[in-house]
């Protein structure tokens, strides 16, 4: 008899603060997305004719010296572009400064003046859609380093 009262006093117990307790579900803004380490390029495609199919591959075309520069968004709307460990030219500077915002409700980015819809923007993931006459776009897509 005193294991099944210890045994329903623990039940109560458990029952009583599992109940009191919120469950808290952390909500990360895109601006800490963003800023939360460093970003690479690794895929650009197309959508040549305006079908919503983005059939070329565009990131092919780049030279290893450009696909392993990586972006560091920064709090303060300052985006480092870093050429990476191969420079294109050795004379460029190793980075480059820039100013980024979120716009419209956080759904497109502003680097410099140039706008982008924001399609993704995860802990891993940024993507962005450019957009052209004709229905035409390109889809760039960052992965966290």
């Amino acid at each position: 008899m005193k294991k099944l009262i210890s045994f329903s006093a623990i039940f109560l117990f458990l029952l009583l603060t599992a109940c009191s307790k919120k469950d808290k579900v952390a909500v990360t803004s895109k601006t800490d997305l963003l800023t939360s380490g460093t970003w690479k390029l690794t895929a650009i495609v197309s959508d040549d004719d305006g079908n919503g199919s983005y059939e070329t591959d565009v990131y092919v075309g780049f030279s290893g010296c450009f696909t392993d520069n990586y972006w560091t968004f920064k709090a303060n709307g300052q985006l480092e572009l870093n050429e990476g460990p191969t420079k294109c030219d050795p004379i460029d500077p190793q980075t480059q400064a820039a100013t980024w915002q979120l716009t419209q409700n956080e759904t497109h980015l502003v680097i410099n003046l140039d706008e982008w819809i924001l399609e993704e923007l995860t802990t891993s993931t940024l993507k962005w859609k450019e957009e052209y006459s004709g229905g035409r776009s390109s889809l760039v897509t960052f992965t966290k380093r």
